[in-house]
């Protein structure tokens, strides 16, 4: 072969190796991953935190980091790409073996050619997980597995495809689409939809990878937690010129994979902060979207699905307090079994059972209610002995009052009966005096009269058996009756005998019972008041009302008053039944 054409062949292999030479290159690597830890806050108002307080969901998002090719002078990105030999992907595999949840999920996707701008990188956010209680979710483990191949054989990129389309039921966008999958409906979800799980490259392609394990997301101890946020540095290495060994590393970005909290999804509160749940109704909560595997069903729909053999009947019979409570109680059970953290639980049992059960109504009476009349310590006590401790306990009322719901814990009863037993204080001195003073003015015979009344009556003037007598009713002869020339405006001391002589001149038909004095609402605690009716003939017509003080459990003074003295028939109106006593509007109309 003679020297020129020598020269012409060497001539073009050098060209073709310069050219393979000035080929460029892109290749991905993923850095081992960092952690980073933060404590679980209490929610706000407690000191501790709880696993039933908070659901979790963990997230993956890539933060891009790195220059965008266009500004490197591409000017042709996508348009002349093909699938080409390189490709790179990281793909999730989580499991929660109490759960029976396991499933994979892609991180990224890379593919590209020779040539600077022959490349596709693919990310986005990935839900991992589904919402789960925190005390299931501590149990979640995660591991990466990261492939890469030179190999267009190795397709990476079906790879992905099979497993994004595995993860589209756990692709919810957040709280305000509905509950995800959790507790049974996890395990109920893997039984009727088969696993996905990425398979090997084509084996006739040549494809690398490695697999390693992520701290767990949440860590749980006594009563405080942690949650921990992993980050995978990701970087590009660029080669490129006639020195295979120059290569220009960049970070491209970061991979995260971090919990997201929320304290409530059924009443759509994030964060730390306590559900606000006292402006609902059972009718909105049982219309609640939950996210299943078979697609969106009620809450109700959802509770209609369990098993019947633990199914709680939503319809009980209202009257029937033991079976009322033997129905919350499955419920409850049923609510926990499917996930749902302690608010959603006591959220739906609070209204559950204040549509239609009387009884609950009675035990989260209110407090002005209890005080009233017509409620009898007795029926008070009745009431709290239905407290529906076979399904709720004291940190289930203690929920359902932070959530702002009107219920009564066992420190309101104890504040409730406090109060009416301060209340009882007060009307039981006044109801004892105003019986025997009663029994004596009622007696015909006026000189026993006068012995029943003596040990009622003493003045610090006068002595035992001793009564200021007033008038403010009207001149009605009282001056008359006591045999006295005037009667000043402060009253006279009068003796028992007197004051039965002048009971007995009034002839009095009948006495109302007596009830405690009232000033702005409140009983007062040594004076009473009764209304009397006379018969025709009487120096007082019709007839008026008797206020009676108390000193150390006797009668010090007695006052005969106009019946509207303390506004006393609104006072009527206002509390028809006060201390037992009850005085009918027929009774009134006498004295008009």
């Amino acid at each position: 072969m003679s020297v020129r054409c020598l020269l012409v062949i060497s001539m073009a292999l050098l060209g073709s190796g310069l050219l393979a030479g000035c080929a460029t290159t892109r290749q991905i690597a993923v850095d081992y991953p960092k952690t980073e830890t933060f404590p679980i806050k209490p929610l706000r108002g407690q000191a501790a935190v709880s696993g039933d307080d908070y659901y979790v969901q963990l997230v993956s998002d890539f933060e891009f980091k790195g220059d965008n090719a266009l500004k490197g002078g591409c000017s042709d990105v996508g348009g002349q790409y093909e699938n080409g030999d390189l490709s790179a992907a990281l793909v999730f595999s989580i499991h929660n073996d109490a759960l029976k949840l396991k499933r994979e999920a892609s991180g990224f996707l890379y593919q590209a050619t020779t040539g600077k701008c022959n490349f596709k990188l693919e990310t986005k956010k990935a839900y991992l997980t589904p919402w789960l209680r925190l005390d299931s979710s501590k149990d979640t483990l995660i591991d990466y597995n990261f492939l890469t191949s030179n190999s267009h054989e190795a397709n990476l990129s079906q790879l992905v495809s099979d497993v994004n389309a595995a993860s589209t039921l756990f692709a919810l966008t957040g709280v305000g689409t509905g509950m995800a999958v959790m507790g049974k409906l996890a395990g109920n979800w893997v039984e009727s939809n088969p696993q996905v799980v990425a398979k090997n490259p084509a084996t006739t392609g040549k494809y690398s990878s490695e697999t390693h394990s992520l701290p767990a997301a949440v860590v749980l101890a006594g009563d405080s937690g942690n949650l921990n946020q992993s980050r995978l540095a990701v970087y590009e290495v660029v080669e490129a010129g006639l020195k295979a060994w120059a290569s220009e590393t960049k970070l491209l970005g970061e991979l995260r994979v971090y919990p997201e909290i929320a304290s409530s999804l059924l009443l759509k509160t994030a964060g730390d902060v306590t559900p606000d749940a006292h402006d609902l109704s059972l009718e909105e909560l049982w219309r609640v979207p939950i996210q299943t595997a078979n697609g969106e069903l009620s809450l109700r729909q959802l509770i209609e699905q369990i098993d019947p053999a633990t199914k709680p009947n939503l319809q009980p019979d209202w009257q029937n307090y033991p079976e009322v409570e033997s129905q919350c109680r499955r419920l409850k059970l049923a609510l926990k079994d499917l996930g749902f953290n302690k608010f959603d639980r006591n959220a739906v049992l609070y209204y559950f059972l204040s549509k239609s059960s009387p009884d609950w109504k009675n035990f989260n009476i209110s407090a002005q209610r209890a005080m009233t009349d017509e409620i009898r310590p007795k029926l008070l006590e009745q009431y709290r002995l239905k407290d529906f401790s076979g399904c709720l306990a004291g940190e289930d009322y203690a929920v359902m009052k932070s959530m702002k719901l009107a219920v009564n814990t066992e420190q309101d009863w104890e504040a409730l009966t406090n109060s009416r037993q301060k209340k009882e204080g007060v009307i039981s001195p006044i109801q004892s005096a105003a019986r025997q003073f009663l029994s004596a003015l009622q007696n015909p015979n006026k000189d026993e009269a006068a012995r029943q009344l003596y040990p009622l009556l003493n003045t610090e003037k006068g002595g035992n058996g001793t009564v200021l007598l007033q008038n403010h009713l009207s001149n009605f002869g009282l001056e008359t009756l006591l045999q006295l020339p005037t009667i000043a405006d402060e009253g006279v001391t009068v003796n028992a005998g007197q004051l039965a002589g002048v009971f007995s001149g009034l002839n009095v038909e009948t006495y109302s019972c007596a009830r405690p004095a009232q000033e702005q609402g409140q009983p007062l605690a040594n004076i009473g008041i009764m209304l009397f009716v006379t018969k025709p003939g009487s120096p007082r017509e019709k007839g008026g009302a008797l206020e009676f003080e108390l000193v150390q459990g006797k009668i010090a003074r007695l006052a005969f008053q106009h019946p509207s003295f303390r506004d006393f028939e609104q006072n009527l109106a206002d509390y028809p039944d006060l201390g037992g006593c009850r005085i009918e509007a027929d009774f009134i109309n006498k004295l008009h």
